[in-house]
């Protein structure tokens, strides 16, 4: 049963803590981090929930862990075939997004890379939706003042 959640949710959750690191060796090591922690605390695990939004908040712990032990991007780290002008917009958003604070950040990475429902966000973060459809619209303004006013913004 628990092959079948792993199975299931893998690339999920690893696309959600690559959008945290900038290397994929990291977000693989937190990725398998979460379904170990998932595994041996399963038994505890009180099913009020779904399991995915379980999942959600044991890796986003696991990448605040990791921020709290952050460390600077080194090109090395960066694969190959993300090079050129897509690779260096790729590394500016996500320097972006990691830099707001990070209830607004989160909040933006499990909308838009993750394409989450307010709902969902709220659940995860343990916030109302209401509060979760703020964070994300107070994150897109943050990151609008950062590039001088274009970024998450309409255009007419």
């Amino acid at each position: 049963m628990l092959e079948k959640f792993i199975r299931k949710y893998y690339d999920e959750i690893f696309r959600y803590c690559y959008h945290h690191v900038e290397s994929r060796v990291t977000a693989e090591d937190l990725c398998q981090d979460t379904f170990v922690s998932f595994i041996e605390h399963y038994q505890e695990y009180r099913h009020m929930g779904k399991i995915k939004n379980y999942l959600y908040t044991i890796a986003g712990n696991k990448c605040r862990d990791y921020y709290r032990k952050k460390r600077p991007l080194f090109m090395a780290e960066v694969p190959e075939q993300e090079a050129g002008q897509e690779m260096e917009e790729t590394v500016v958003i996500r320097q972006m997004v990691m830099s707001l604070p990070e209830e607004f950040g989160e909040a933006v990475i499990l909308r838009y890379f993750q394409n989450m429902r307010y709902g969902e966000i709220g659940s995860i973060l343990g916030i109302s939706t209401s509060l979760a459809k703020y964070r994300v619209k107070k994150g897109l303004e943050l990151l609008a003042a950062m590039e001088g006013g274009t970024y998450g913004t309409k255009r007419n």
